[in-house]
Formats: C-alpha cells, sequence, structure tokens
C-alpha cells in the first residue's frame, strides 16, 4: 500500500500469530495514517510461514499465506480489506482454522470479489513457491519472528520498540 514514488518497509506477519493480529488492527493503522496516507513510505506485507523448514504456527499456516496471495492477485483493490478482517477475526493460533472454507468466508466477508477464481487458486496450491520466497526472504532479513519491519535492511518488532520504528520510518522519510 502507499504510492509507489516513496521507499518501502516490509512488514512480515503471520496469519495465525496474534501478535500481528495486535499490530494490524492497532500501530499499523497509525502508521499507514502517519507515514503512508502523505506518500512518504508504501507498506508490502509478506506472509511468514515456514520457519526452518516447517509451518510457522501450524499446519494451516502456508495455507493462509495462498489465500493472501491469492486475493492480491484476483482482487487487489479489496486486499487490505481483508487483510485487516482476517486479523481482525482470527482464531485462537493453536486451532487449525485456515482451512478453505474458512478464508473464502473471510474473504467473502470482507468483500472480496471473484471468491471462485480465489478458491480455484487455493485448491491448486498457487503462490507456494511465492510464500517459500518469501521465507528464503526473511530468513536473508535476519526476521526470526512476527510481527518484524524491515525498513532500510534493518529489523524490528514494533510492538516491543514501536518508538525505534518510528524513528527508522521518519529516517527514510527526511532522507528521500
Amino acid at each position: 500500500m502507499g504510492s509507489s514514488d516513496g521507499p518501502t518497509i516490509t512488514y512480515y506477519g503471520n496469519w495465525k500469530c496474534p501478535y500481528c493480529a495486535e499490530f494490524s488492527t492497532g500501530t499499523l493503522g497509525d502508521f499507514v495514517t502517519d507515514y503512508v496516507e502523505n506518500g512518504n513510505v508504501n507498506i508490502q506485507f509478506r506472509a511468514l510461514a515456514y520457519i526452518n523448514g516447517e509451518p510457522f504456527l501450524g499446519a494451516d499456516s502456508p495455507r493462509a499465506a495462498r489465500a493472501g496471495l491469492a486475493v492480491w492477485n484476483v482482487n487487489p483493490e479489496t486486499y487490505w480489506r481483508y487483510h485487516e478482517y482476517v486479523f481482525a477475526n482470527q482464531p485462537p493460533e493453536g486451532e487449525t482454522w485456515a482451512t478453505a472454507e474458512k478464508l473464502l468466508s473471510f474473504a467473502e466477508s470482507a468483500g472480496v470479489g471473484d471468491l471462485d477464481r480465489v478458491r480455484e487458486q487455493l485448491d491448486e496450491g498457487m503462490y507456494e513457491s511465492e510464500v517459500q520466497n518469501t521465507t528464503d526472504a526473511a530468513a536473508s532479513a535476519g526476521v526470526s519472528g512476527t510481527p518484524t519491519l524491515v525498513i532500510d535492511g534493518e529489523t524490528v518488532n514494533p510492538l516491543s520498540d514501536e518508538s525505534r520504528a518510528r524513528t527508522l520510518i521518519e529516517g527514510l522519510t527526511d532522507a528521500s
């Protein structure tokens, strides 16, 4: 999200992570208001579904990551609404809830169009290589948990160190 002219902050999260839900439904909105809406930065979300080759926060986590990519690719104008809806309504992380039916129900509730295409892409297992690429990119960036922001090559947990995240973002906006 944001304008294509500003620098990009990468938000690594997991659809099943309660801390990501806390960030996505709280502080992320403040960051959008303070830095994205005025055109200073862009934010991209990358779903971290694997750590050390194993599903992160449940075997259904990769499916949730693929569903997010399906929504982005099928109906991108509704992606951030879907993102917010899932995190606001996230079941407990210990449950195996990221089923195709639940994810499609979330998409429908968030107003995502062309649910048949989203379902088709999810059923076909599309975007697995993209999910794996995110795992590799996160490892290269030094990301070991979620939520993590990568700001100009620096990693920061925006929940435990919001002031450092803001300082790094403001450093980006001063440089541009």
